[in-house]
């Protein structure tokens, strides 16, 4: 567990330190008992249990050995029973399950908000830090979601979790969308999308939304009227890559300049800039162009 200031509000410039918590869940594997093995060894350290020798475990180590009568803890990327050595006391710990999002997360009891490693990519993989609030509409929702493709930025600063991970986070399950825009006099408006998920980087991350929405913020991505500002079927655009319905590039025009899923251009665009002034509308038409806007939210829970 590290220290780390994460980001609550993602597009604003709000930040709060919390730390880290890692979940990852281990079981013993008897059939290895009295063995020590050399493959693929990150680390060899003196413990005294093997609760400390799990918390040695870190992003590298996807197993660990523990001997209470040497009191040593031995970690690793792999291991395979047949380069094991015998030497009496050791047992062996690999991954039970894996946590993917802050939905598992609730449901394997954790109910605090706050920063969490998750794995939606299983363990063979490095964890990826969110943030997960759990308390808003239920709890369990994944907050945040130029590499808009592994997403981008740091604990200090906005950030932006990664499409190829929003696309994990949705591809086999349906899940919902929350959007939050907090006004500069502190007031917080909210739609909830009752479908979304992504494809894959092949497919241009496509957006899918469905209904119901609801909320104090209306709608102006799924059914707004105007065929023009629907974005459901839309592909990501960046100013690199011009995969929207309009003539021109929305992502690289000049009141805009981010990444987004438009149509012809957008009644709604979350990320891009917030200070000094905005010269777009964020959210049409709820929200009029030059809206004073203090942060802007999404957050994602699987069903």
């Amino acid at each position: 567990m590290g220290a780390l200031c994460a980001i609550v509000l993602v597009f604003g410039f709000f930040a709060v330190c919390q730390s880290t918590i890692r979940l990852r869940k281990y079981i013993a594997k008897p059939e290895m008992d009295d063995y020590k093995s050399d493959d693929e060894l990150v680390g060899e350290h003196k413990s005294t249990s093997v609760r400390e020798c799990a918390a040695r475990c870190q992003t590298e180590c996807s197993f660990y050995g523990f001997n209470p009568q040497m009191k040593k803890c031995r970690t690793h990327k792999k291991i395979f029973k047949s380069g094991m050595s015998n030497e009496g006391g050791w047992r062996y710990y690999t991954p039970d399950y894996i946590l993917r999002d802050c939905k598992d997360i609730q449901t394997d009891g954790y109910f605090n908000t706050g920063v969490y490693e998750i794995y939606p990519y299983g363990t063979s993989t490095r964890p990826v830090t969110v943030f997960c609030d759990m308390t808003t509409m239920g709890g369990g929702w994944t907050v945040g979601t130029g590499q808009y493709k592994k997403g981008f930025g740091s604990p200090e600063q906005d950030v932006w979790v990664g499409n190829d991970i929003i696309h994990q986070f949705t591809k086999e399950e349906t899940a919902s969308l929350y959007v939050s825009i907090t006004l500069g006099n502190g007031t917080t408006l909210y739609e909830m999308y009752g479908g979304f998920s992504v494809s894959d980087e092949a497919g241009k991350y496509k957006l899918f939304l469905a209904g119901p929405a609801t909320g104090t913020l209306g709608d102006s991505m799924l059914n707004t009227g105007y065929a023009g500002a629907d974005l459901s079927g839309m592909y990501f655009s960046t100013p690199e890559r011009d995969n929207d319905g309009s003539s021109k590039n929305c992502a690289a025009l000049s009141n805009h300049r981010g990444g987004w899923w438009f149509n012809n251009c957008n009644w709604a665009f979350l990320n891009g800039q917030l200070y000094p002034t905005i010269s777009y509308c964020k959210w049409c038409y709820t929200l009029e162009i030059g809206a004073s806007i203090r942060e802007t939210m999404m957050m994602i829970r699987r069903h």
